[in-house]
């Protein structure tokens, strides 16, 4: 069974007209998902939020407070150059880490075979202590943090195909050794990190591998290359759990970016990494919602997305 993660109080973290992390992107997923019927298809769950004893495994609870005190302010205040948040946003970070945490415990426990959370604000931009790139809390750092610290897998591998690379999630875990870190994006764009000689440090070392790619790269390059990187990444660090982080950024419609990917494409991806997670870590995935920012495009490749995952939760 595939589990789907959606609370409607994420609709209500607004950083203000114009912004291109709008509340209409949650929409959009969950009135495509509703009118293709995927919601009948798949367990669906309104997560709980994640109390602070579990941000804290990331971020240090000044920061944990700053931003929650930064959102009590009456109107919006800004993180950063880009990053704003209201009265309501703190509620919905705390939601959106609290749902990969909760579909990470569920999978780890056989309960869910995987699972997707649609949930914002995304996540792979925070760094521990820094709020940047509409990002608050790192989301899939503490669902990976949550399933070493609980001792439901031991070495865990993140792919973040978001358009922009994850420095957030690269930062955190730089020097890890159980936790390796593979990003795809396009270089050069925000946020100016990625480059292929990031390969981690210490412990780390060899631990994270980036993929940097031109604009206007064409899907069947891109997925050329994200077979064979995948796979080899499997086979050198044997994971026990696969971690998305699922930006549809990198499709041809977005406004952000300039890759050439379809939701085509992106079923694609989804499932070669099933099949490895099946063949690796017995099919235990969870993804995780980052980036996508043209409605339509964002909605369907979720849809898309979501339906190959439930199709290897019935394997």
């Amino acid at each position: 069974m595939t589990g789907f993660f959606y609370h409607p109080s994420c609709l209500l973290h607004d950083a203000g007209p114009g912004h291109p992390e709008r509340p209409g992107r949650l929409k959009a997923i969950h009135e495509q998902a509703e009118k293709s019927g995927l919601l009948t298809r798949v367990k669906s769950f309104d997560p709980n939020p994640a109390d602070r004893e579990i941000l804290a495994f990331i971020h240090p609870r000044n920061y944990i407070e700053n931003v929650e005190c930064a959102g009590a302010n009456a109107g919006r205040v800004m993180l950063d150059s880009d990053t704003l948040v209201c009265k309501h946003s703190f509620a919905a970070a705390q939601l959106a880490a609290g749902a990969a945490v909760e579909a990470a415990a569920k999978v780890s426990r056989g309960e869910l075979r995987n699972a997707f959370c649609a949930v914002r604000p995304p996540g792979h931009h925070a760094e521990r202590e820094v709020a940047m790139g509409f990002c608050l809390f790192n989301n899939v750092a503490i669902a990976a943090e949550w399933l070493v610290r609980e001792k439901r897998a031991e070495k865990i591998l993140i792919i973040d195909w978001d358009v922009h690379h994850g420095n957030g999630t690269q930062h955190i875990f730089y020097e890890r050794g159980d936790i390796f870190y593979l990003s795809l994006h396009q270089w050069p764009l925000y946020p100016g990190t990625g480059r292929e000689d990031e390969t981690g440090e210490g412990k780390g070392r060899s631990a994270t591998l980036n993929v940097p790619l031109p604009p206007a790269t064409a899907e069947q390059k891109y997925l050329d290359i994200f077979f064979k990187t995948t796979e080899e990444v499997f086979k050198k660090f044997q994971p026990d759990f696969l971690l998305l982080s699922a930006g549809f950024d990198a499709h041809r419609d977005d406004p952000l970016a300039n890759l050439q990917l379809t939701e085509n494409g992106f079923g694609k991806m989804t499932e070669f990494a099933a099949e490895l997670a099946k063949n690796f870590c017995a099919g235990k995935l969870v993804s995780v919602l980052e980036g996508g920012y043209n409605l339509t495009a964002l909605a369907d490749s979720v849809v898309t997305h979501v339906e190959k995952l439930m199709a290897f939760s019935l394997q």
